[in-house]
């Protein structure tokens, strides 16, 4: 049975680095502009809103606003970022699954701890950016809007999935420890 855990978490994570890339394709197309940067400029270099075509979800253009109506470039780099962190923990996690049931190889516990920690983290991480692109939608077009959050919320989902499946040998190793403690 655990064996089936371990195989259903590494092609989910799988699955969760694939829609990494996908969240991160998706969020390198929001453009944050300031609004002093674009207001020192000659006119006939701003063209940027012009040019915007109604195909398949062009690029966002932010301007740097006061009021918390669209994302901050802050809160677009932390999301940027967070996503490729994922890509990592995903690719850890696939790594760690396929070392521990192809080779033999034993997940000690203070690889699960740490596994556990990061991951709940960027869970956290993931689902407030996910909450906050749901409130704000940065795209002109509603379904490349649910495109980023699907992803988003996925990642996060497989980011919880594994941090479960790293519970488990963490609870085996505290247990037999205790045991061993016992006597």
């Amino acid at each position: 049975m655990y064996k089936g855990l371990a195989f259903a978490t590494c092609l989910l994570a799988f699955f969760g680095f694939i829609a990494s890339f996908g969240a991160f394709h998706m969020l390198n197309k929001i453009v944050h502009i300031n609004v002093n940067d674009i207001l020192a400029m000659p006119e006939e270099n701003v063209k940027l809103f012009s040019d915007y075509s109604d195909s398949r979800c062009d690029n966002a253009y932010i301007l740097d606003a006061v009021d918390n109506l669209h994302l901050t470039w802050l809160e677009l780099f932390y999301m940027k970022w967070s996503v490729v962190l994922s890509i990592f923990y995903s690719f850890a996690v696939m790594l760690l699954i396929r070392a521990k049931y192809l080779n033999n190889f034993d997940i000690n516990f203070i690889t699960c701890n740490t596994m556990m920690l990061v991951g709940a983290l960027l869970t956290m991480v993931l689902l407030i950016a996910t909450c906050r692109l749901n409130e704000l939608t940065p795209f002109l077009e509603v379904w490349c809007n649910d495109v980023i959050v699907y992803n988003m919320s996925f990642i996060a989902l497989n980011t919880s999935v594994a941090v479960v499946f790293f519970l488990i040998p963490s609870c085996q190793y505290y247990l037999e420890l205790a045991e061993n403690q016992a006597f």
